[in-house]
């Protein structure tokens, strides 16, 4: 069994200040803290390791799985818009430069790490993960360390990417996605890039088809912190395909931030100890024996309308607006408990490599949106 803990500590008396001062300005939302600065988790090198190791795997076998999904074109397994299909092909046939992700994953030291989904195109909890964490752990526990050189790498990966000038956009109004994006836009400004900051409305086509900013500047690479399902359902998406080398992340990666993904990895990797079971059918988990699972939306977000299920009795579920729609079902886990509370790890890759975990902590054994952020620290 490897050494995984969740520790209290003393919160430093500038917390607050910290915090905001590195652009986490919703630390804490109707009286209940989202910055969980007295508690953090302390976990050995070799655990730290242990699931380094598994999202480096994991995202193999990902990549693995995309190549049978246009292979055997399981397209209808991901319920795809048929617009999409053409140029997810030609943005994996031309491998495409990806930029990051996160991994979910449950695991409580025992065993093996287990996947539970890969945020591909829009993962956020960003800022917390690569800056307050980081700053969090040179205040409290400066003579211990961090599985994360998350903001090396985003700097090293910006700089694989020839434009010089790159454009962010995100729904404005969404502030945590508004300071996704600065963070990221700070990122590519240490790799000497220019950066121009949008909300997705902002986005324009020129009447030669050419994507535009307000100043009508021409976009020449456009980072967009909104999913590839919604730009599928805007009118600007007919002009996508001309253009379609301008986007990060790719376009391909919607085959991995789909859900529908888990019954596909099982299925091409039957038994491995990194996967659970899945399905799009209920049914079929319960003829293999499965008694316990989670149904949750392919194209779900934040923990939103997810229904875990035992022995045929609902014991957990969440609201949202994603009820409509296919569902995929996936053997329960079991995930990181201190008392009451459960946690869920997120491994960040940037490129093909893990550079950070990071924590989720919740009373619900779902993880949703307002789910407390706890750093961690490698002890021993």
């Amino acid at each position: 069994m490897h050494t995984l803990r969740i520790e209290e500590r003393l919160r430093r008396h500038n917390w607050k200040q910290r915090v905001e001062d590195a652009g986490l300005t919703w630390h804490s939302a109707d009286g209940q803290p989202y910055w969980a600065e007295g508690r953090h988790v302390s976990l050995s090198l070799a655990a730290a390791e242990t699931l380094e190791d598994a999202a480096n795997e994991l995202h193999q076998l990902c990549l693995q799985a995309c190549d049978e999904i246009i292979a055997r074109g399981w397209w209808d397994r991901l319920f795809l818009p048929d617009a999409a299909i053409p140029l997810i092909e030609a943005s994996w046939r031309e491998r495409e430069l990806s930029l990051y992700g996160r991994f979910d994953l449950a695991w409580d030291g025992k065993g093996s790490p287990k996947l539970l989904e890969y945020n591909a195109d829009t993962p956020t909890s960003l800022l917390e993960a690569a800056v307050v964490q980081w700053h969090w752990l040179e205040d409290s526990a400066s003579h211990l360390d961090q599985l994360n050189s998350l903001h090396e790498a985003l700097v090293e990966r910006w700089a694989l990417f020839p434009e010089p000038v790159i454009h962010f956009a995100c729904s404005w109004d969404a502030l945590e996605d508004r300071q996704t994006i600065a963070y990221l836009a700070e990122t590519a400004e240490q790799a000497g890039k220019e950066t121009i900051l949008l909300d997705m409305s902002e986005v324009g086509v020129s009447s030669d088809g050419r994507f535009t900013d307000p100043t009508e500047r021409e976009i020449q690479r456009l980072f967009k912190l909104y999913p590839w399902e919604w730009m599928a359902k805007e009118p600007f998406f007919a002009f996508v395909p001309a253009k379609r080398t301008i986007f990060t992340e790719p376009v391909w990666k919607m085959l991995l931030s789909n859900k529908g993904l888990l019954p596909i990895l099982w299925e091409l990797n039957p038994g491995h100890p990194l996967l659970l079971p899945a399905s799009l059918d209920f049914a079929e988990l319960q003829r293999s024996g499965i008694s316990s699972y989670v149904a949750k939306p392919l194209l779900g977000r934040e923990g939103a309308n997810v229904r875990i299920f035992e022995n045929g009795r609902i014991t957990a579920e969440s609201g949202g607006g994603y009820g409509e729609g296919p569902l995929v079902y996936q053997q329960k886990a079991d995930l990181l408990r201190d008392g009451h509370r459960t946690s869920v790890w997120g491994a960040w890759m940037v490129g093909d490599q893990c550079r950070a975990l990071s924590v989720r902590e919740d009373d619900s054994p779902i993880t949703g949106n307002a789910s407390r952020f706890l750093a961690h620290v490698l002890d021993g």
